[in-house]
């Protein structure tokens, strides 16, 4: 089977057959193999080598099919011979001198296998604790659920209408959200029940006094996982926050908590319940292990890319951008550990968590595990639950550190490096598949005379407003950033500059009829845009100062107007 293959099973149980159909195959090609070697005069490295890769895959694939006690019993024959290969460039004249396999201890175990699989007692069944067609649909638990939109409605429960959470009842409205207040959790039980609440934030003092409503609180969230609960405390001791995890709590304040923190806070929740699915790399050289992950990944509602050759790795990973990279332990030409140690040495791919999986159940170099430790391992013997629970639990951890180490404080935006460096990105993916792309620059006209006029809380919330609305009307793909001060970056990729001036033509017209209250005044902002992108240019310097050309025309022709810039 190719790696074009893949895609073509629609179900495991496809996959299954061609499995079944494949592995007397490649039992009997080992058994020749063997056969040959011990009646061989001439003892080579390399023909063990091979022989034991071969074990190690099928170790590997057996396990993963659900054929335990075979996987075993090829673990332990795939040890054993590797205790007679060199652990260095040894040449094959050393090589000799060092003892040879027991052969026939190798053919009767593989005689054994075979009675096992095909004789008369074959193993029952896929996965014996966790047969095939017990796999878990979409549906089941560890699938996290992405509804089609969320919404901004917020529950405030504090019996005592203390300040800190009046002032956020207030002001939560400025960045978009939908605030009710109550003094008592228990009267707040209906509109929980029956509104599509996005987010609950409790007052500490006021939950320790209702723990029974609370702990119903925690388990209608986790049967619904439809909204998230904050805990907000004047004090700040292990004890409350002990309590607040055991309520449910999935993020927790002290009373002078900012609002635009607390909003910021309430934006990742939102943006990961709305993004695109995960994405997952899978490396791996045995094609029937790597189909089935591939398989088992997609029907949890992942999106994957797969290869063989650990050397087209990094083009991949620029390419598709995973959340997470799966990698086999042992491949031809680079090892696992090799490939992850090398990935690491790419600054831009750190935050990329990666998981060693193997026919073993820990790596076999203690040395090269105790002195890299830039990845997680786990064994090709776990079952499927836990494999899909664990790559859940990685992404939803490296993308949690990543938004808030990526973001800008006010906004919930990329910063300026961070979406520079996307740019970057975008730009070597453009030129490779010679797709077009646009960068484009807003300025909001006249922002000063806000701050000025109305203060700055006015003026952030103005910044908040725009930046909520890019997130909201331009597409998953497209990405946003603050790039300082009043001004931000849009870059949309598979995008002509004329297709992304009539959206930011649109975006603009939008922005312009917001209408801002401050002071019981009302007032309207607008924006300028200047755009420039590839193919037109072909440096990503350039572009960035053509779009920042095109700006400043726009700014000097009278602002409120989208510019594209164009060769003088």
């Amino acid at each position: 089977m190719s790696i074009e293959d893949i895609q073509e099973f629609e179900d495991f149980d496809e996959l299954e057959k061609h499995y079944l159909t494949n592995l007397p195959l490649n039992i009997e090609d080992i058994y020749e193999k063997i056969l040959k070697i011990s009646e061989s005069k001439k003892l080579e490295i390399k023909d063990i080598s091979e022989v034991r890769n071969d074990i190690h895959k099928l170790a590997g694939s057996t396990g993963t099919f659900g054929f335990l006690h075979v996987g075993n019993i090829l673990k332990n024959l795939d040890i054993y011979l590797l205790k007679f290969l060199p652990k260095d460039n040894l040449t094959d004249k050393k090589y000799k001198k060092k003892k040879k396999p027991d052969f026939d201890y190798i053919i009767n175990t593989i005689r054994e296998i075979k009675e096992i699989l095909f004789g008369k007692e074959p193993e029952k069944g896929f996965k014996q604790s966790n047969t095939l067609s017990a796999i878990p649909s979409p549906s089941m638990w560890f699938l996290k659920k992405i509804p089609e939109d969320w919404n901004r409605k917020v529950v405030i429960c504090d019996y005592d209408n203390r300040k800190y959470l009046s002032d956020l009842r207030d002001r939560l409205p400025y960045f978009g959200y939908e605030v009710d207040f109550y003094k008592e959790i228990d009267v707040a039980k209906e509109k929980i029940l029956n509104e599509d609440i996005h987010l609950i934030v409790l007052d500490t003092e006021l939950a320790e006094k209702n723990e029974s409503i609370v702990q119903w609180l925690r388990t209608v969230k986790e049967k619904r996982n439809s909204f998230k609960i904050f805990f907000v405390s004047a004090t700040n001791d292990f004890k409350t926050r002990l309590f607040a995890i055991r309520s449910g709590g999935d993020a927790f304040f002290e009373s002078t908590v900012d609002v635009a923190k607390l909003a910021h806070k309430v934006e990742y929740f939102a943006d990961t319940r709305k993004t695109k699915p995960d994405h997952v790399l899978i490396v791996d050289d045995d094609i029937d292990t790597l189909s089935y992950y591939a398989r088992l990944f997609q029907q949890n509602g992942m999106v994957t890319s797969v290869t063989t050759d650990p050397f087209a790795v990094f083009n991949l990973i620029v390419e598709s951008t995973p959340d997470l990279i799966f990698i086999d332990m042992l491949m031809p030409g680079c090892n696992g550990i090799e490939l992850t140690a090398m990935i690491r040495q790419h600054d831009e791919f750190l935050p990329i968590p990666i998981i060693i999986y193997s026919a073993f159940d820990k790596p076999l170099s203690v040395d090269l595990e105790l002195s890299f430790s830039g990845y997680e391992f786990i064994s090709k013997f776990t079952d499927d639950e836990t494999f899909i629970s664990i790559a859940i639990n990685r992404i939803d951890r490296s993308r949690n550190l990543r938004y808030f180490m990526e973001r800008d404080s006010l906004t919930g935006l990329l910063n300026h490096s961070n979406i520079c460096d996307s740019f970057q990105r975008e730009f070597v993916r453009a030129i490779r598949t010679n797709l077009p792309l646009s960068y484009v620059i807003i300025d909001i006209d006249n922002f000063k005379s806000v701050n000025d006029k109305y203060g700055h809380f006015v003026g952030d919330t103005v910044l908040k407003s725009l930046a909520y609305m890019l997130l909201e009307r331009l597409r998953v793909t497209d990405i946003v950033g603050r790039y300082g001060g009043e001004e931000f970056v849009v870059i949309m990729s598979n995008t002509k500059v004329q297709s992304a001036k009539k959206v930011m033509d649109t975006l603009r017209e939008n922005f312009n009829s917001i209408v801002h209250n401050a002071f019981g005044q009302e007032f309207n902002v607008t924006f300028s845009c200047g755009i420039a992108g590839f193919p037109e240019f072909h440096v990503t310097k350039t572009i960035f100062d053509n779009a920042d050309k095109a700006l400043y025309i726009a700014k000097k022709s009278g602002k409120n107007q989208v510019v594209i810039y164009q060769d003088e």
